[in-house]
């Protein structure tokens, strides 16, 4: 099991872990962390259900409180991305690409509770975005569910998850910030492939070589 499973499965029940679930949080500390805090949000929110509030309070602090995570978050990954840059041109060729890199954390750190606190979302708009990069978005793809717009790297991602034959995939369009060449990551137990596109980039996060470069292969047949 790797980092992104375990945290769809703890969103999912985070009360009733499986075996499988519960191994992975011993062995991976950034992943219990996240099991108990997730527990912890959990017995809060139980507790605040029993609690009568004034008409309306509930729906103001959960806007103000995704409104300053997404910002948190997005500085977060920007000032990582400006470090990862800084390391690799002191050190030297770095083994994997900072923004690749940071797609990954972000899957691993932050999609949970995206997803968990996505609106709906207009595929149209989309659509039109990757038609303006010069990317598609086939159905043999899979099936794909458009989540948002988060901040990456400091610039508007279109956040898309992908479940295809060979694994689920996260793709995160771009279409802001140029690339001059392909470039990749591994982390996490997960790979990264950021790829360039006629106006800005795309990135492919998943656990499977073969469906990112599957993935890759559809979204630039346009």
């Amino acid at each position: 099991m790797n980092c992104l499973e375990f945290r769809r499965l703890i969103l999912a029940d985070p009360r009733g872990p499986s075996r499988g679930a519960a191994a992975h949080a011993e062995q991976c500390p950034p992943c219990k962390e996240f099991l108990f805090r997730t527990l912890e949000e959990e017995a809060a929110l139980a507790a605040g259900l029993r609690v009568p509030v004034p008409e309306g309070l509930a729906a103001r602090v959960l806007d103000r409180r995704a409104a300053l995570r997404r910002r948190v978050v997005g500085w977060a990954l920007a000032a990582s991305l400006l470090i990862a840059v800084a390391i690799a041109v002191l050190v030297g060729a770095p083994r994997s690409d900072p923004v690749a890199l940071a797609s990954i954390e972000f899957v691993v750190y932050e999609e949970a509770q995206t997803i968990a606190e996505a609106r709906p979302t207009d595929w149209n708009a989309l659509a039109r975005v990757a038609r303006e990069m010069g990317l598609s978005l086939p159905q043999q793809l899979g099936t794909m569910r458009y989540i948002c717009v988060y901040p990456l790297a400091g610039k508007a991602a279109h956040h898309l998850l992908v479940s295809t034959p060979l694994g689920k995939l996260t793709v995160l369009l771009v279409p802001e910030q140029p690339l001059a060449a392909r470039a990749g990551a591994r982390a996490h137990g997960l790979e990264a492939a950021v790829v360039p596109a006629a106006k800005g980039f795309v990135a492919i996060i998943g656990a499977s070589p073969r469906s990112i470069a599957r993935a890759e292969r559809l979204l630039r047949s346009g």
